[in-house]
């Protein structure tokens, strides 16, 4: 009886792994530091979701922590986690500025944070109806790094009856089929607010929790303040403009096979590195 359990056990394991399965076993680019920023707008609302949590009580467990920034004109959504890394990155060369290397694991929270994820690694920037995103790919393909727009809440809900309590807030079900999975939010009418984690919005009330229907993809509210909080921009020189499509397709194959995209080369034979990986991303179009 104790190996059936034991075997039933490992097996539930396995399947939750995966389908709270990280994006892959990408590795991320060097720390980037604060670097130039600017100040263009301020918010009065600022909420923060949990990615991927296997513990919704311990942010070690996530896969990302998610701030949004709600502004009247601008809003913006960006890493807790890299934010927090960015700063430590720059306390460390300030204290050790003959230090012959920086180590970057210090610098990581989370579940798997040494690795990158393009869930984590792109800010998103929503005004005037419009959604602009600026991703930072993986290493060895810096040279990728890209911004493009699209239009700002695209997904077309249809509204159910139930109801759940989040974070105080009497919260009601949605449904859509979005860019080919189904997915379902739960959001509050009493905060009139069109916006929620990552490009997902267009209800009428803030989106406070949101998974697809596998979910592989999970956000959940676990803060929301009101108050002035700076919007900042950082120095993006260097990123082109680009497609969703072409950025997309560079962060599948990343995912899928990161050594061949990033052009690594085996150096016992000369050729071409691999490493494929099981991938199933957000978006499936």
């Amino acid at each position: 009886m104790n190996k059936i359990l034991f075997l039933l056990a490992l097996i539930a394991l396995c399947n939750g792994a995966s389908a709270q399965q990280k994006q892959g076993h990408v590795m991320r680019p060097k720390p980037r530091g604060v670097g130039k920023s600017t100040v263009v707008g301020q918010a009065q609302m600022e909420v923060r979701y949990a990615l991927n949590a296997t513990d919704i009580h311990d942010p070690n467990t996530y896969i990302d922590l998610h701030v949004l920034l709600v502004g009247k004109q601008l809003s913006k959504h960006y890493s807790r986690f890299l934010e927090r890394a960015d700063s430590l990155y720059d306390a460390f060369l300030k204290a050790n500025p003959h230090a012959e290397g920086v180590p970057s694991a210090a610098f990581t929270s989370g579940r798997e944070g040494q690795y990158w994820s393009e869930y984590q690694w792109t800010e998103i920037f929503t005004e005037g109806g419009v959604q602009t995103f600026y991703a930072w790919m993986p290493w060895a393909m810096e040279r990728y790094n890209a911004y493009y727009t699209e239009p700002a809440a695209q997904q077309k809900w249809t509204l159910t009856n139930e109801r759940q309590t989040i974070l105080g807030h009497q919260c009601q079900k949605a449904a859509t089929h979005w860019r080919g999975r189904d997915f379902e939010a739960w959001f509050a009418a009493d905060i009139p607010v069109r916006l929620g984690p990552w490009a997902f919005g267009g209800l009428p009330g803030l989106i406070l929790k949101l998974n697809d229907a596998q979910r592989l993809y999970t956000w959940e509210a676990v803060s929301l303040r009101s108050g002035s909080f700076p919007i900042t921009k950082r120095d993006y020189t260097g990123f082109r403009k680009d497609t969703r499509e072409h950025v997309h397709k560079l962060q599948v194959a990343a995912n899928r096979d990161h050594l061949k995209t990033g052009g690594a080369i085996d150096r016992r034979t000369g050729l071409p590195s691999s490493h494929p990986h099981p991938y199933e991303p957000l978006e499936l179009e």
